[in-house]
């Protein structure tokens, strides 16, 4: 899909064992009102119903569609890396398989790009949903950060997601950001590659570079379902040295440097390290301890 003088934007779909899920997903990235995108799709599925799916129905009339069928099971992180190296547009935007945008998305979301080239991630509210086709349940829990649209300092919105461990931002379906940005893997942060708070380790990146945009309007749509694993055990601890990383290594690269923001913020995760302990039977996990221990000297070491 090409019109001339636009930036091309890739749309990045992985997906995994689950095609009607992503066929709505697709739709939703066909539909887009913006003119100049190509949707890139890498299959990292155990069979090759998703395949099918894909060369009958889509690639045959649908030109701007690319589509991988991987040889072997990359897993999620991988399968998102290879999709970023595999983008040829200027700015990109992941949908997860299982998500949703509004037409609108893209369209209203290169209008600041093309404005301000000191912006470097563009996000929106987003409004979680359960079930699928005419069946969907749009729900409420989403609070939005902002009520109108706002453009805001990259470390003032990092420094608010490190101290209150809100991502305001969204998931990986929710920004989006120009490629030559994200000088790193999918998924990493200041040397560490995440085992789970992967979308916080692109914000953050991209942030201490520049500006963000937060609009206010409900651009996409993540979906709950039971296949989702947030609350099983290894994730929570993934998570949680995911996030004992973001604050420590956040505040050596610029973050976090007002008055009493970074100790705010190790507190932030010693409350949340005691809540999935107590509630989630960590407290006896040498991970769970040893991450507790370290971001305790930490706190105790700092000045204010």
């Amino acid at each position: 899909m090409k019109e001339s003088g636009l930036p091309l934007v890739s749309i990045l779909i992985p997906t995994y064992n689950r095609p009607a899920l992503l066929q709505e997903a697709l739709e939703s990235a066909i539909d887009q009102t913006y003119p100049h995108t190509e949707i890139v799709i890498s299959d990292d599925s155990t069979n090759d119903e998703t395949e099918r799916l894909i060369r009958e129905y889509y690639a045959p009339y649908y030109p701007h569609i690319r589509y991988k069928k991987q040889p072997k099971t990359l897993g999620g992180l991988r399968n998102n890396q290879f999709l970023l190296e595999e983008a040829t547009g200027e700015c990109v935007n992941y949908l997860m398989d299982d998500d949703l945008f509004a037409p609108t998305k893209i369209e209203r979301m290169m209008a600041f790009f093309l404005e301000d080239k000191e912006v470097k991630l563009v996000t929106s509210h987003r409004q979680c949903f359960f079930g699928s086709g005419m069946h969907r349940l749009m729900t409420s829990t989403v609070k939005k950060h902002y009520e109108e649209d706002t453009i805001v300092d990259g470390i003032e919105l990092g420094n608010y997601l490190l101290m209150y461990n809100h991502n305001i931002i969204g998931e990986p379906t929710t920004a989006l950001f120009r490629k030559r940005d994200l000088h790193v893997p999918f998924g990493t942060y200041e040397g560490r590659e995440y085992g789970c708070n992967v979308d916080k380790a692109m914000w953050l990146h991209l942030l201490r570079q520049g500006k963000a945009v937060y609009i206010a309007d409900t651009l996409s749509y993540f979906r709950l379902h039971q296949g989702q694993q947030s609350k099983r055990q290894p994730i929570l601890l993934k998570g949680l040295e995911d996030y004992a990383h973001e604050v420590t290594a956040s505040y050596r690269c610029g973050f976090l440097q007002g008055d009493g923001q970074y100790k705010k913020a190790l507190l932030k995760v010693l409350e949340y390290a005691c809540y999935i302990g107590e509630e989630h039977g960590l407290i006896d996990n040498e991970t769970y301890k040893g991450v507790i221990e370290a971001i305790q000297m930490e706190y105790n070491e700092v000045a204010y």
